[in-house]
């Protein structure tokens, strides 16, 4: 058995930096932890069904390209990230939610988001494991709240026939029931202004649940968390800003700069 064929895929695991077997024979498909996170086809497993976009599926603190141009987040997004592990080994507690917004898009929230759900993933695992407990099938959920409207508008438009409108609302509730149940959530791009009142219902709903219930939650935003007391109400925002950290990213768009 030669290394040339068997590592091929240590670099497509969530794990690499956390796991003994890193770029030796054993680090291949055939690897329970890696099948455990990736599946057998390195795209689902609980990284699939966390649902992060497929940029960001393999992007961690550690890696992230925002990193560099936002230094004074990620030294506190570092210290947020190091709670997780705490979590899992001392059950420490409740865990902050975390508030990242900017004027500017494409300044790395979004990046940002998708790390910092992957961190929850992998400490969840790995903590499980130590603790001697199965890892939950799916303990995180990125919900991309542009992507969720537009399935929403799918279904609620006039004489659309009921099979064609059946293709949205499915995944459109499952998106909801996820979003609102799982133990960590991002929600990318809540600043929904202009959204129908339906719709923002249900975001509100989503929201409403997990900070009713402790949840910790990454929201990505355009708008300051202020603006949340309009955007929904000033009772849903009161509950958003309780246990969250809010923190903000500096610059303009990067978008259209990576090599």
């Amino acid at each position: 058995m030669t290394n040339t064929h068997e590592n091929t895929h240590a670099q497509h695991c969530i794990l690499l930096a956390h796991c003994k077997l890193a770029n030796s024979p054993s680090c291949n498909r055939t690897c329970s932890h890696f099948i455990g996170m990736h599946g057998m086809t390195g795209k689902s497993g609980r990284a699939g069904l966390a649902n992060v976009p497929a940029d960001y599926r393999l992007t961690t603190v550690a890696n992230s390209p925002a990193r560099a141009s936002q230094t004074e987040a990620y030294r506190l997004i570092d210290a947020y990230v190091a709670t997780f592990e705490r979590q899992f080994s001392e059950n420490s507690g409740r865990i902050k939610s975390l508030y990242l917004w900017s004027e500017s898009p494409g300044t790395g929230k979004t990046t940002t988001a998708s790390a910092v759900l992957n961190e929850w993933l992998i400490a969840h695992y790995i903590g499980s494991i130590k603790r001697g407990k199965q890892p939950l099938q799916q303990p995180a959920y990125f919900l991309d709240v542009n992507n969720w409207q537009t399935l929403f508008l799918g279904f609620n438009r006039g004489n659309i026939p009921q099979d064609i409108a059946e293709q949205y609302s499915r995944p459109y509730y499952q998106a909801m029931e996820r979003a609102k149940l799982a133990p960590f959530a991002v929600l990318d791009d809540i600043g929904v202004r202009g959204a129908s009142d339906a719709f923002r219902g249900d975001l509100h709903t989503i929201i409403n649940y997990r900070t009713a219930n402790g949840l910790p939650t990454v929201y990505t935003s355009n708008l300051p968390i202020e603006d949340m007391a309009q955007v929904f109400d000033a009772r849903l925002y009161d509950r958003m800003r309780d246990m969250c950290a809010t923190i903000e990213f500096e610059g303009i768009s990067k978008r259209g700069m990576r090599k």
